[in-house]
């Protein structure tokens, strides 16, 4: 009991009146009721992943985090945790009946499946102890060493053409010549941050742009890419952790926009090949079909899912990555721009959440589609999340959307057929959940 009493206390001094003051204040937003939420997150703020390869790479020592390469951090987990609170308590403002804040969740009103990594996993702790302090609320995940809704491409499972891959990207990329004119600066701007003086370091940033495609179909450049990616990705993460600004980057980044101005070649990796259409199609389809169950369960508007009895609680949340996200996102055509992040960006904690509302007048049902994170700052500093500093968010849009006082709303049958519009059959039979 004092453990709870503790958590409570902490989680309302950062979350205090978590409701946007737009909604609150409009006068027919007590129309649409809240019924359910379905949530792709991906985890929160770790260390690089593979310290020995940025060492090699780059010809100097990086700094040393608190825990191993790829794992959460203390940081992350307290991040993820408020996020959480702040979360909830928005969606039981707008009519989600999930719990109380003096009362656990009933059995099956919650259920979140996780990628068996320590840093998903420990994400989802992070955000059911955030939501439901004290309850023991568990995170589910697969028993497995790889789960197929997260590695579909990486499993082999997915079957892109590899030949429409190709040209996919190389339609956004150019030539190699054109893509080495386009990212000359960020080039140059990187290499000054991280590399060693010697004339061996960085070499990866003098080779040539390529595209290149392994045997089980997964897609990747070649040249300032293969490594820059990582490098301004772990940049990022240097600050979001508030390591001391003399091992960000080395002591170049000041501020959240000297970050930003050195995530263009991570920014690439993503726009040139992550979210090419036949690349996410098919490493995002069986993840999607989980969506679709589950935004759409007890409505049976869809013969193309078969639902997961689990997928019927009113919150389901999945934990997983940034490339999950941008399969997802580039299946929808949901693009957005978030402050002092480049387009598209998805940073660690970043959500994309379904909302379903019913129409009290009508009984229709509608979608509110959403991308949200917090700002670099806001991660660095583990800001309070409130009306006055809330998560900057993305709101989707369509021609079949309107604007309502809860945001833009899409028909929930809309929503369902633009989701199904790019499904293919990779894994469609595989057995999930195990």
């Amino acid at each position: 009991m004092k453990k709870l009493f503790v958590l409570n206390l902490l989680l309302a001094g950062l979350t205090c009146s978590a409701i946007p003051a737009s909604y609150a204040a409009s006068p027919d937003s007590a129309r649409y009721e809240l019924e359910k939420v379905v949530m792709l997150s991906r985890h929160g703020v770790r260390p690089q992943t593979d310290t020995t390869g940025l060492e090699d790479a780059t010809g100097k020592k990086w700094p040393k985090w608190n825990v191993p390469d790829g794992f959460l951090t203390g940081h992350g987990y307290a991040g993820m945790l408020v996020q959480g609170a702040y979360q909830l308590e928005t969606w039981r403002d707008r009519g989600l009946t999930v719990g109380s804040p003096d009362a656990c969740p009933q059995p099956g009103a919650v259920w979140l499946w996780a990628a068996p990594d320590q840093r998903t996993r420990a994400t989802g702790a992070a955000l059911l102890d955030g939501m439901f302090p004290g309850c023991g609320m568990a995170v589910h995940t697969t028993v497995n060493q790889h789960d197929p809704l997260f590695d579909t491409i990486e499993m082999g499972i997915a079957q892109p053409d590899e030949q429409v891959v190709y040209q996919q990207v190389r339609e956004r990329m150019g030539s190699s010549q054109q893509a080495q004119k386009n990212w000359r600066k960020p080039v140059a701007d990187l290499r000054q941050a991280v590399c060693a003086d010697e004339g061996k370091s960085c070499a990866f940033l003098d080779k040539e742009w390529q595209v290149k495609i392994n045997e089980k179909g997964k897609a990747k450049l070649s040249g300032p890419v293969s490594k820059g990616a990582s490098i301004a990705e772990t940049i990022r993460l240097q600050y979001s952790e508030n390591l001391p600004l003399s091992e960000v980057a080395f002591g170049h980044v000041k501020t959240a926009q000297d970050v930003n101005n050195l995530m263009a070649l991570h920014a690439a990796k993503y726009d040139l090949v992550s979210n090419t259409m036949e690349y996410a199609r098919h490493g995002g389809s069986l993840l999607m079909r989980q969506l679709i169950g589950a935004i759409s369960s007890g409505i049976g508007l869809t013969n193309k899912v078969n639902p997961d009895v689990r997928l019927q609680s009113p919150l389901v949340i999945f934990v997983g990555h940034d490339s999950n996200i941008s399969q997802i996102q580039t299946m929808l055509k949901f693009n957005w721009q978030l402050p002092v992040y480049p387009r598209n960006d998805i940073p660690p904690g970043g959500s994309l959440v379904m909302e379903r509302y019913r129409d009290k007048q009508t009984g229709q049902r509608f979608i509110h589609l959403t991308f949200s994170a917090r700002t670099l700052d806001q991660w660095r500093y583990l800001s309070p999340l409130s009306e006055q500093h809330p998560l900057p968010e993305a709101e989707f849009n369509n021609a079949d959307c309107h604007h309502t006082a809860v945001g833009e709303l899409c028909p929930l049958n809309t929503f369902v057929k633009l989701a199904e519009k790019n499904l293919v059959d990779d894994g469609k039979g595989l057995v999930v959940f195990q």
